[in-house]
């Protein structure tokens, strides 16, 4: 499973736990808008095969970890989700943190 297929996956679960879920093909800054009444989150997603996620491992990733990072300084909510390949567990990362971050699959 790519990439997009994940994206869509969570977006159907977020749907199903009624979320209003708009998906950002080719997104530069998220993959994923969820709107309830009174609650929004910004979400990105990442697949691993690893036991962990490194974030901000170049420059691109670093900026968009940056830009999410800001927004949720601003009050956002802000969320890394992310799929462990071979599980069919997410685990849910609440921004701000501290700078490029290594998600652990047990944390």
């Amino acid at each position: 499973m790519g990439g997009a297929q994940y994206e869509r996956e969570l977006r159907d679960i977020l749907r199903s736990e009624g979320w209003i879920v708009f998906r950002s093909a080719g997104s530069q800054v998220a993959d994923l808008i969820a709107l309830k009444p009174n609650d929004h989150m910004i979400v990105e997603v990442k697949s691993t095969k690893a036991n962990n996620a490194n974030l901000g491992h170049d420059t691109k990733s670093k900026e968009q970890f940056d830009l999410l990072n800001a927004f949720a300084k601003q009050g956002f909510n802000v969320y890394y989700y992310v799929r462990w390949k071979g599980k069919k567990e997410w685990s849910k990362f609440k921004l701000p943190m501290e700078p490029y971050p290594k998600l652990l699959k047990n944390q």
